[in-house]
């Protein structure tokens, strides 16, 4: 994954919560309910983080739920919160998983963060079962002829990823998935900048505090980019 130490920042986490995204667990809870899985289904968070999906996967679904994680930090504070539970250090581009193990996977605002997205989504294509759901939310440009001033920052954060959707789709598509939802949740992330600018005063102040340099033009840049938000549900073939 690219350089995530705005994850691993405790101001980020006093803002996101456990979950370090937008909306926290609404996403999560209402794409397990349009997949539908079934009692003990296994379930894989890619970039799990501190654990908090793969707890409530487990505790609200009943679901098998395991994780990967690549920060050594988060993996150590989720054990301290939530227990031992099926987490692994590893990222998403090599899965330490067989073939086909999983009905679903998930990858909650983490995709943005890979060294190598289109390997990530390969990689979950190959450790789901036939018609397993690949589950990604996540951030992206309204505007992405702005992308590639963004790209150009050294910021750790996932809005330095931002995605060109149809680049995303198209990838996901060839990957050999059908995608079956698609929805906007703009609004998500609309609430946590409000938040952060309360309590932080501004984007660029909390950018500053977050990853302990300066953000020089980030946030001018990325407002041109017009961050939005999205859920997406595939189904492999």
């Amino acid at each position: 994954m690219k350089g995530c130490s705005v994850f691993e920042n405790e101001d980020m986490i006093r803002v996101t919560g456990d979950t370090l995204r937008p909306g926290g667990v609404f996403l999560t809870d209402r794409a397990i309910k349009l997949c539908e899985f079934e009692d003990e289904n296994k379930i894989l968070d890619v970039g799990c983080g501190m654990g908090a999906t793969v707890e409530r996967l487990k505790s609200l679904y009943n679901l098998d739920s395991f994780g990967v994680d690549p920060s050594i930090k988060l993996l150590e504070l989720g054990e301290k919160k939530y227990g031992n539970h099926n987490i692994d250090f590893g990222c998403g581009e090599k899965l330490p998983h067989k073939n086909g193990f999983f009905k679903g996977v998930m990858a909650e605002c983490t995709m943005s963060l890979m060294d190598d997205f289109e390997k990530t989504i390969m990689e979950s294509h190959r450790v789901l079962q036939d018609k397993g759901y690949f589950i990604i939310s996540d951030v992206y440009a309204r505007r992405p002829e702005y992308l590639e001033e963004v790209q150009k920052h050294d910021i750790n954060s996932c809005m330095r990823g931002l995605f060109n959707i149809d680049v995303l789709k198209d990838a996901i598509v060839s990957s050999g998935f059908e995608i079956i939802c698609i929805e906007d949740w703009t609004d998500l992330l609309r609430q946590l900048m409000v938040e952060i600018i309360f309590k932080y005063g501004s984007m660029a102040t909390f950018w500053k505090i977050a990853t302990c340099s300066s953000c020089g033009d980030f946030q001018q840049k990325l407002t041109l980019c017009k961050p939005g938000y999205f859920l997406l549900i595939a189904r492999k073939k």
